[in-house]
This record gives structure tokens, C-alpha cells and sequence, in this order.
């Protein structure tokens, strides 16, 4: 009779198990289908990496484009500020070469 009760009790604990992760799996899926994808997708709200340039093991710039618009941006392991923003327009960035000859060394 002791090994019958021990058996029993196993497949108790067993069947229990199986309705805790079955459970466990159905809310996860039911978080995943109506919180996460939830968000609306309006036009291109995409965010892409464009490129990334490190300076120090936990400082870099990094130039993004955000809807169309190239943006740089300063990331620490603290914070990340917004530097400039780059224009598409040729007559634009001949400008700020010009503006930049100011800084350059002079030997």
C-alpha cells in the first residue's frame, strides 16, 4: 500500500508540473500576441545603424537615420546626446567643409 501511495503522489506532482509549464507557455504566448506586437506601424519608423566609429572602449558616434534623416549621435556607457544632423544637400555640406577649414591644423 506505501508503494502505491508513493506512485500515485510522483504522478500528482508530475501532472502538476505539466499543467504549471502548459500554463506558464499559454500566458507567454497571450503576453506575446497582445502587448509586445501591439505597437502600430505608421509608415518607415525604422531606425538604422548607418555606421559606428569607437573612441575609447565605452565611447562612440554613431550616424543613425531615423524616417529618412542622418542624425550623429555621442553614446557613452552613461548617456547618449544628440551631436548634428547631416544633410542629403551638396550645397550644404560644401558649406560646413568651408566653415570646417577654420579648425585645421596648419603646419
Amino acid at each position: 500500500m506505501g508503494e502505491f501511495d508513493l506512485l500515485s503522489s510522483g504522478f500528482k506532482a508530475i501532472a502538476m508540473l505539466c499543467l504549471v509549464l502548459g500554463l506558464l507557455i499559454v500566458v507567454l504566448y497571450l503576453m506575446k500576441r497582445f502587448f509586445f506586437l501591439r505597437r502600430k506601424k505608421e509608415g518607415n519608423v525604422f531606425i538604422k545603424i548607418l555606421t559606428s566609429m569607437h573612441l575609447s572602449p565605452k565611447q562612440r558616434i554613431e550616424v543613425i537615420e531615423i524616417m529618412g534623416e542622418k542624425i550623429v549621435l555621442g553614446v557613452t556607457q552613461e548617456s547618449i546626446r544628440f551631436l548634428t544632423k547631416l544633410s542629403d544637400d551638396p550645397v550644404n555640406q560644401k558649406e560646413h567643409q568651408d566653415r570646417n577649414k577654420d579648425y585645421e591644423i596648419k603646419e
